[in-house]
């Protein structure tokens, strides 16, 4: 379900924002992220309390290498953002910024690959590997601070430094090796492949949030 977010759901929040009555309070924002490109649309609900919708991520992307670089037929296709809901506190009169809320993962990596060469120097040429990439938390946490540029009103310039709790990354790796002979060697080599990957993964338990754009409060 999180897949069909995309950046254009960036146009429907900004849209809400604009068409309502009363836009006095309400802000926008654009620029880059650790993810991508980013959209944000703000509210001020009281004094020194903004709650913010954010969208951020690169657009589903594909690669495919025919083995001429790497000597394996390697393809993968993904996903990188998500959308964040946070609000965010003032606690004094200029721009400085405390947020918190929940970012909504929308990133995914799967791929494939054939041939496969395990560590104790085994070569599995007609082997075929699938594999994916997913955050553990695919809703986590999200703190943040940021400073924004500017008045009341009109035009500044806003960055945002934070990390996202996604809990790790999951892997997961599946495959045939080709030649039924070696087909119980293949498995034992790719489970600890996979063991691996998956350490590494483990430590990635936060995702840093890094953000500078532009602003523009109505």
């Amino acid at each position: 379900m999180l897949r069909s977010i995309t950046l254009s759901s960036a146009l429907f929040l900004l849209a809400g924002t604009a068409s309502a009555q009363d836009i006095d309070g309400a802000a926008v924002g654009f620029g880059l992220s650790s993810f991508g490109a980013y959209a944000s649309a703000s509210y001020e609900v009281m004094p020194k309390l903004r709650l913010r919708g954010l969208v951020t991520g690169f657009p589903s992307f594909e690669y495919e290498d025919d083995g001429e670089e790497t000597g394996s037929d390697i393809t993968f296709d993904g996903n990188f953002g998500g959308v964040a809901a946070l609000a965010d506190y003032y606690p004094y009169a200029g721009g400085f910024r405390v947020s918190g809320g929940l970012f909504f993962s929308n990133s995914s990596l799967d791929g494939s690959g054939q041939g496969f060469t395990a560590e104790d120097g085994m070569s599995y040429d007609d082997a075929r590997i699938d594999g994916s990439l997913r955050f553990e938390e695919e809703i986590a946490p999200m703190l943040a601070i940021g400073y924004v540029t500017g008045g009341e009103r009109g035009w500044g310039f806003e960055s945002e430094i934070g990390l996202i709790g996604i809990g790790g990354v999951n892997v997961t790796l599946e495959g045939t090796s080709g030649d039924p002979t070696v087909d119980q060697e293949f498995q034992e080599d790719l489970r600890e492949m996979e063991a691996d990957a998956q350490e590494m993964g483990d430590m990635l338990a936060v995702y840093p949030w890094l953000s500078l754009g532009v602003s523009y409060r109505f």
